[in-house]
């Protein structure tokens, strides 16, 4: 689409959620169709495709000790890296995470890690000197709107299918075998498992699970990540929302949270 083609589709867009309807005939309060498939990748420690909507993305995760942060000795590591793959939309050009790849990793890592879902105490081998690294690779695959919203389904649903391969140690060093794997599991609270719940601002009307479309139309994006409580809040575009507006968001999102779950936890 050129510019002006855009312009003159979001204002279609615009118009139809003015009058309470959205392109794809959804509820203003309700997800796409989301299909989970687990252990996508049988190379990866732990591994999620994500369907939502036309939108679709691939968490693997990769396991390696490494030394701990000089801040947090006796904690392991947890690091996420967002990808969009050329194929995912035409204006994704080959090379480097361009800013917004980098800014959707800050927040799904955000949502997760402040959610303590992972028990990262748990994840140490030597204190101060060797912890297990767990790092999250996401790549979009297909971009129709709200990534960090799926992109934190697959990381999480990968988290969960994550189990440790061999190691030996000799010396000092650590030496792992990933061809093997163990049936020992990430040590994981399941009763804080996070989830990012994103609005679009359209107009005066708020709606749940934006698709591209959606999002080009909108004045405000709002991603709030959600486990046992809220663990954060990230506001995607300019524009300024009231007391009240957040508060009913944070509200709807809990109730997302829940219908959420139902869907994607085994």
């Amino acid at each position: 689409m050129d510019i002006s083609v855009e312009e003159d589709f979001s204002q279609f867009v615009r118009e139809l959620i003015k009058n309470g309807s959205r392109i794809d005939d959804r509820d203003f309060n309700d997800y796409r169709k989301i299909e989970v498939i687990r252990n996508f990748s049988k190379n990866a420690e732990g591994s999620c495709y994500v369907r939502l909507g036309n939108t679709q993305v691939l968490a693997g995760v990769k396991l390696e000790i490494t030394e701990p942060f000089e801040d947090m000795p006796d904690e392991g590591v947890f690091v996420v890296n967002l990808e969009f793959l050329p194929a995912a939309h035409p204006e994704v050009q080959v090379g480097p995470p361009d800013d917004k790849a980098i800014e959707y990793a800050r927040v799904v890592d955000r949502v997760i890690r402040e959610s303590r879902f992972i028990k990262t105490k748990e994840l140490v081998l030597e204190p101060g000197k060797a912890v297990w690294n767990i790092f999250v690779d996401i790549y979009v695959l297909n971009d129709d709107g709200n990534i960090i919203d799926a992109s934190t389904i697959a990381s999480v649903c990968a988290l969960m299918e994550t189990v440790f391969p061999e190691y030996v140690k000799e010396g000092d060093k650590y030496l792992i075998n990933y061809k093997k794997k163990t049936d020992k599991k990430l040590p994981l609270d399941l009763e804080r498992i996070p989830l990012n719940i994103t609005f679009a601002k359209v107009g005066d009307k708020f709606i749940l699970d934006p698709n591209r479309y959606e999002e080009m139309a909108a004045d405000i994006i709002v991603h709030i990540g959600l486990s046992d409580m809220v663990n954060s809040l990230q506001i995607e575009k300019s524009g300024l929302l009231s007391l009240d507006e957040i508060e009913s968001l944070i509200e709807n999102a809990k109730k997302a949270r829940v219908k959420l779950l139902k869907k994607i936890i085994k």
